[in-house]
This record gives C-alpha cells, structure tokens and sequence, in this order.
C-alpha cells in the first residue's frame, strides 16, 4: 500500500514547487474519481439513464487525465483542465435553469482550484476568465431573463466575491510560495555546508593520514636510528674495551721476563687493569721479572704509586720481582715530596738497563753455580 501511495504521488519534476502542486492535483484528482466510481455510479445505477452514463465517463476520464498530467509534471496544464471543467459545468447551470442564477457562483470553485494548483499569478487570469464568463452569460440569456429582479443583483454580487476571492487566494498563494521558497533555500544551503562538511571532512581525513603515514615514516627512521645508535655504541663499547686491553699489553720479552709498558695518566682504572694482567701473565709464563715502563706516564701521585706497589707485592708472593723503568724526573720529585715508600720495587732508567742488568745478574748466578 505504502508502494502504491508512494507511486502515484509521485511527480516527475526536479522543481519542489512543481512536485507539490502536482501532487495535490494527483490527490484531489485521485480522490474525486473515487467519488465518482462510487457514489456516482450507485446514484447512477438508481436511475440509469444514458446521459447519466455518459456524463460520469466523461467525467472520470477528464479527471484520470489530469492525474496523469499531474504525475508528468505537467500541473499547469491539468490544473486549468480541472478549472475549466468546474467553469463550465458552472455556467451550463445557468442556460439549463434560466431563472436561477446562483449556479454561476460555483464559479468561486475555480478560484479556489487555481490558488491550489496553478502559480499566484496564474489566478488572476482564472478571475479574469470567471468575469468574462459572468459577461457572456449575462449577453447569451435572454432579455427577459437579464430583466428579472433577481439576475442582475446576483451577477454583480458574484462579481465581488470573485475579485475578493482572488485577492485572498493570491495572498495566501504567495505566502506559501514565498515560505517554501526560504525552505528551499534553507535546505540548499543545508545541503552546500553539509557538502562542504564532507570535503573538509575528507581533507580532514586525508590530512590526518598523511600525518599519521609520516609519524610512522617518521617512527621507523627513529627505530633505524636507534639500531644505529645502539649497534654504534656497541661497537664504540667494543673498541673502548680492545684500547682498554691495549693500553696495559704485556709483552714476553724472555722465558721468565715480562715487560708492561704504560701509556697515558695512571687512573685507578689502568692500574686495576695492570695489577689483573700482570698476575694472570706472571701465572701463565711462570715469570721471575715484571718490569713496568713508566715512560708513557706523565704523572703519578700517592694513590697511584700505593696501587703499583700492592701490584708488586702481589708479584713477589707469585714470585716474580718487579722492576720499574722510565721514571721521569717530575714523577721523581713527586714520589720524593709525597714520601711515597718504594719497597718490593727495583727501578732501573730506561727498559735496556732493565733487561741487561738482569741477564747480568743471571749470568753471574750461572758462573758462581760453575
């Protein structure tokens, strides 16, 4: 059912002022051949008479007919087919029944069709129409039809409620063609800022996903970054460790000699580093002299020189005698003015004087034994 309504109120028209004139022509048409195909054709039935049939037929079809052009959008044209019907079905009252002429003030009928269906304008030309018939039928009827008391009053009173008539119905035509028209406009600019909602809401979503596709672009340059940084520092850990081991090496200058030079400032750190390599070394080539170079060692204070001899201390429980070579002469008055004790210690200048008054000392040990 609702299928149906919504078919046959349909108008085929982009105009929304067009679709609802057309739309009450459809329903007053509609509703009028109803009438028509009921109550007519059962009064009809009662006293069937052949012009009754034909008058009723013809009448559903010009109906039927403005439906249909009011559905095609065509409501002009099938209003004023509506109008004229009701005009001269009007008029035809008046020459079939000459002594009556209240029949013509069904006229107002079509001022009240043509404020529904046809434009404001439009019912000034139906008022005219209505006033040019009032005149011709006044000229058409005979003379002594025109005389009588009551015709003359009648059509002049007509004529008055027909101008009337139109003036309010154009007033109230016009307010409602002015009223749908600031709703139409309302809804068109309705429709251009939700339009224009949904393209700042698209560039809005665009925007958003373009940031968020850099944020991530941006996420996985940080990510590689940090590996970088992170393998970087491994490698800057692992190269820090290798200078470490390199800045105490020890080196197996004979079968029981070993020589540790030092290079840089003698921080805790490095002499923590020569008193681990100098006692794994003394341990693994079962030495019997550690000789420290201190050539490389611009400064050595109390702490230091403590550390070195609790290192040559540890070398004599493993039996090893330490020597220490290239002490400087600013390093010299520094242990002298700290009166740091240099016991368990043999010093020698230079690294050759280290190793050849040992190989003396050796070889004079293997004479004496001869």
């Amino acid at each position: 059912m609702t299928h149906l309504l919504n078919w046959l109120l349909h108008v085929d028209s982009p105009d929304p002022e067009v679709q609802r004139r057309g739309r009450i022509l459809v329903t007053l048409s509609s509703g009028i051949v109803a009438v028509l195909l009921t109550v007519g054709l059962t009064l009809t039935l009662f006293q069937p008479t052949v012009g009754r049939l034909v008058n009723l037929t013809l009448a559903v079809l010009v109906f039927v007919t403005a439906a249909i052009l009011g559905k095609k959008g065509l409501v002009t044209v099938g209003g004023y087919v509506l109008i004229i019907l009701t005009a001269l079905g009007a008029i035809s009252g008046v020459f079939l029944n000459p002594t009556s002429p209240f029949n013509t003030f069904y006229l107002i009928v079509s001022l009240l069709l043509a404020s529904i269906l046809l434009k404001p304008y439009q019912i000034w030309i139906v008022l005219g129409l209505c006033l040019l018939s009032i005149f011709g039928v006044s000229q058409l009827l005979p003379a002594d039809v025109r005389g009588s008391g009551n015709f003359t009053p009648a059509l002049s009173h007509l004529a008055v409620l027909l101008i009337v008539s139109a003036f309010i119905s154009f007033i109230g035509a016009q307010s409602l063609v002015s009223a749908l028209n600031t709703a139409t406009e309302a809804r068109l600019q309705a429709e251009k800022a939700y339009q224009q909602l949904a393209e700042l809401n698209a560039s809005l979503e665009e925007r958003v996903a373009e940031r968020t596709a850099a944020l991530q672009r941006l996420s996985e340059e940080q990510r590689a970054t940090l590996i970088k940084l992170e393998q970087s520092l491994a490698a800057q850990q692992q190269l820090q460790h290798t200078i470490a081991e390199l800045s105490v090496p020890v080196i197996p200058v004979r079968d029981d000699t070993l020589v540790i030079p030092l290079v840089g400032t003698a921080t805790p750190e490095l002499l923590e580093r020569l008193n681990h390599h100098a006692l794994q070394a003394i341990e693994q080539y079962h030495a019997r002299t550690l000789i420290i170079d201190l050539t490389g060692i611009a400064l050595l204070d109390t702490h230091a020189a403590a550390q070195l001899m609790q290192t040559a201390k540890a070398a004599r429980l493993l039996g090893a005698e330490t020597v220490v070579v290239g002490i400087r002469p600013e390093i010299a008055q520094t242990l002298v003015s700290l009166g740091t004790p240099l016991t368990h210690l043999r010093t020698a200048a230079t690294l050759q004087m280290a190793l050849f008054g040992r190989q003396s000392q050796l070889d004079g040990g293997k004479a004496n034994l001869s």
